[in-house]
């Protein structure tokens, strides 16, 4: 801190500081857009073109630019980007947070505000990539695992169809691709994953997850993918059966594309329910749900055990009227669900489905 402090009280210094709040004193200056628990804005400290590497986090009251370095609390952010000094710095907090300090006026001409560029065009993959993947796919690891299950004869029908359904493709490596497919039909990713006999995550092994677009701007000969101009827009696995099934089906939503699949061929997909994927705990995001809300579906969210409360705060967030939650497959049989110790503190639907499968009550 300064030394420049005999003109105003340490006690009123540390009342301001104390009440100064980053995300707000930040968010004067800089358009933020809130990411979870932090904030991401253009940095105005560099000639910024894409939002991400400057984040605001709250809960530590302070800012950093992963690129040009910045960083800082909301006093140093003042300091840098007003051009202005430490107590002028605490001048201007006082006045924004109504604690009185003196009569020196201030003379400060904020820079213009950053605004926040146009849009890129969303990055598409040739539908061909797809097709030419899908060739391997009985020899694939994870396929041959979920065909091999004790399903019903009618579930046993539906495991190639589902396959088909979804395009899983594989890789020459032995990965099985979970293709990123949207509304439209237009490809934006997919996802890679490395799978055992057993059909768990191959974590071990040395290049077990990876993306299709991720692959194509490391390759040298696919120079038309590595045009910055592009932006990756994910979207939910299964999307790209939305509307093939009926105006009516509800949508089922799960963490795992591999839980979204298994579910297709316990329970179908068809003019009731339609299977997809998030990938994620935090991917499920009014943005990759826009598509379905925009039709006003009915959306039916099947967490994982250890992410019911999470995903009950995004449902709160999301505020959709046609939104619910099931998570009695992953609650315990004491709380009237599904789920046993046996499944493990991170099961999640298909994990109880195949044990009960397993042992002939499905």
């Amino acid at each position: 801190m300064p030394k420049e402090t005999n003109r105003i009280s340490e006690g009123v210094i540390n009342r301001v500081v104390d009440a100064a709040k980053i995300e707000e004193v930040v968010g004067d200056f800089v358009e933020l857009t809130k990411k979870g628990p932090r904030y991401l804005g253009l940095c105005p400290f560099h000639d910024d073109h894409k939002i991400g590497s400057f984040v605001v986090y709250p809960r530590k009251n302070c800012y950093k630019c992963f690129s040009c370095n910045a960083h800082g609390g909301p006093v140093s952010f003042l300091e840098q980007h007003l051009g202005i000094g430490f107590l002028d710095a605490i001048r201007w907090l006082g006045r924004k947070y109504a604690i009185p300090i003196d009569d020196v006026q201030l003379d400060v001409t904020p820079p213009a505000p950053r605004q926040k560029p146009e849009p890129l065009p969303t990055l598409y993959i040739p539908f061909s990539m797809v097709t030419d993947k899908e060739h391997d796919i009985s020899n694939n690891t994870l396929c041959k695992w979920i065909y091999h299950l004790p399903w019903s004869n009618e579930q046993k029908k539906r495991v190639i169809p589902t396959f088909k359904a979804y395009h899983l493709g594989h890789t020459n490596f032995g990965h099985t691709i979970f293709w990123q497919i949207d509304e439209n039909g237009k490809v934006r990713t997919g996802k890679m994953m490395l799978y055992k006999k057993d059909g768990h995550r191959n974590k071990k092994a040395r290049w077990n997850f990876d993306f299709v677009h991720a692959m194509l701007f490391r390759d040298p000969k696919k120079p038309e993918y590595s045009d910055s101009k592009q932006d990756l827009k994910q979207t939910l696995f299964g999307m790209h059966l939305l509307d093939k099934y009926g105006h009516n089906a509800d949508v089922c939503i799960v963490e795992s594309e591999k839980t979204a699949v298994l579910m297709a061929i316990a329970y179908g997909n068809d003019d009731r329910h339609i299977w997809m994927a998030c990938g994620g705990l935090e991917n499920l995001s009014p943005e990759r749900l826009a598509p379905i809300i925009e039709r006003h579906r009915k959306i039916t969210l099947y967490p994982d055990r250890d992410g019911i409360g999470r995903w009950k705060q995004k449902a709160e967030q999301l505020n959709y009227d046609r939104l619910t939650i099931d998570a009695k497959p992953v609650m315990s049989e004491s709380e009237g669900g599904l789920w046993i110790e046996a499944d493990g503190p991170k099961a999640d639907i298909a994990d109880v489905i195949i044990r009960r499968l397993l042992n002939k009550k499905v």
